[in-house]
């Protein structure tokens, strides 16, 4: 009996752990953006938004959050120079009441100074730090990447939340924390991750105006050959390392119309996009065909073609497939000449469907093998909607007439 009460005593003191590490909410300097810079004295300059919860509730007498106004803001930016992050992070703690929490931080932002010497130690300290949240995304920047975060948000409370959210719509590369690192881990591909930087809200405004008047935009790709960064993708470029990484969700592609066939151009919506990437060896050669598949909408049509007709729409997809080869040969064109940089991950899949050859012949030299692959591509378009109409507006026009 006396044994059966010991037990029943243990078992009803199990609950009274459960809370013997907790942190209040209110003892937490909440993170909710990482920018980190690379100073001339060698230093790391880490540049961290804390959110502020009372700021972030809705405010009082009104129907809408209390963002900034009122002078009151949902966050504050807090920097701090240290010869490491985590030399840097404490000297933040020591002016700060509150802990530093990283679990919520949802971007981490590399500023260029830091990514074309390397990002390996600032990421050492994310892979080994518990508190990184590895689903960050992370992003670069050309110049510092603290003034990111100075944004001024206009659509959400948090200006990190308003970058988080053009991340999810794809509007360039999509790159958490984890796959960074795979892909910096991985033989076969190269790290890549989108540029994010600040642009004015209305076109013809002052460049030099402060980043209070600007909108943060994800504009290009960063291309890194090991650690390090090596030049820079514009938004034309990003879509063909989209395509061929098979990441392209949609997007819209113009096409110009020859003069002889009266001119004019039609956009069309791409999606349901796939790549399908398929190397072959010959004769100790590497040769690797791509096939892309695409159903595309019609969304404009500024030209002399009659849609109505089939033969009409044969010859939309066929110019449609020219322009898409054409986007990702100058992609492929400036990763092998320029950069010689596997961002897509064409090694990856020579290892994957020949993998005795690759550890054998290509795994130690594959830089110097990339830049002479010969990539064939093959875009096949299908047209599926057309819209409302056949005739564009300028045909109905000159019918009238």
């Amino acid at each position: 009996m006396r044994k059966l009460g010991i037990l029943v005593l243990i078992i009803a003191m199990l609950p009274m752990t459960g809370c013997w590490s907790r942190v209040e909410l209110n003892d937490l300097s909440i993170v909710t953006a990482t920018a980190i810079d690379k100073m001339d004295d060698g230093n790391y300059l880490l540049t961290l938004q804390i959110a502020v919860p009372l700021m972030l509730g809705p405010a009082e007498g009104s129907g809408k959050g209390g963002g900034s106004g009122g002078g009151n803001k949902p966050t504050v930016i807090v920097s701090e120079k240290g010869e490491t992050i985590m030399d840097a992070c404490r000297k933040l703690q020591e002016k700060l009441p509150r802990r530093l929490f990283f679990s919520h931080s949802r971007i981490i932002v590399i500023g260029e100074n830091l990514a074309r010497e390397g990002v390996a130690p600032v990421l050492d300290f994310f892979t080994r730090y518990r508190e990184s949240r590895l689903r960050s995304y992370i992003l670069f920047s050309k110049g510092k990447a603290g003034d990111i975060l100075n944004l001024n948000a206009k659509w959400e409370k948090v200006s990190a939340e308003e970058i988080r959210e053009e991340e999810k719509r794809h509007i360039g590369l999509q790159i958490y924390l984890k796959d960074f690192i795979h892909m910096l881990l991985t033989d076969g591909i190269e790290p890549v991750a989108a540029q994010v930087t600040l642009k004015p809200a209305e076109e013809g405004s002052e460049e030099g105006s402060s980043g209070q008047d600007k909108n943060a935009a994800i504009s290009g790709t960063a291309v890194l050959h090991k650690d390090k960064l090596v030049g820079w993708l514009d938004d034309t470029e990003t879509r063909g390392v989209l395509w061929l990484r098979n990441e392209l969700k949609t997007s819209y592609v113009t096409v110009d119309i020859p003069k002889e066939k009266g001119g004019g151009r039609f956009t069309v919506l791409v999606f349901g996009a796939t790549t399908k990437i398929k190397p072959a060896i010959r004769n100790d050669k590497i040769k690797i065909n791509v096939e892309i598949h695409t159903e595309n909408i019609l969304f404009e049509n500024n030209s002399q073609l009659d849609i109505s007709k089939p033969q009409v729409i044969q010859y939309i997809e066929k110019e449609l497939e020219q322009e898409i080869r054409k986007r990702i040969e100058l992609t492929l064109f400036k990763a092998q000449k320029t950069f010689n940089s596997d961002i897509f991950g064409l090694g990856t899949a020579v290892y994957r469907a020949y993998p005795k050859a690759w550890n054998r012949q290509y795994k130690d030299r594959w830089d110097d093998e990339f830049s002479r692959v010969e990539v064939d591509i093959h875009p096949h378009t299908k047209v599926v909607r057309t819209g409302l109409t056949n005739k564009s507006m300028i045909m109905v026009e000159e019918e009238n007439k």
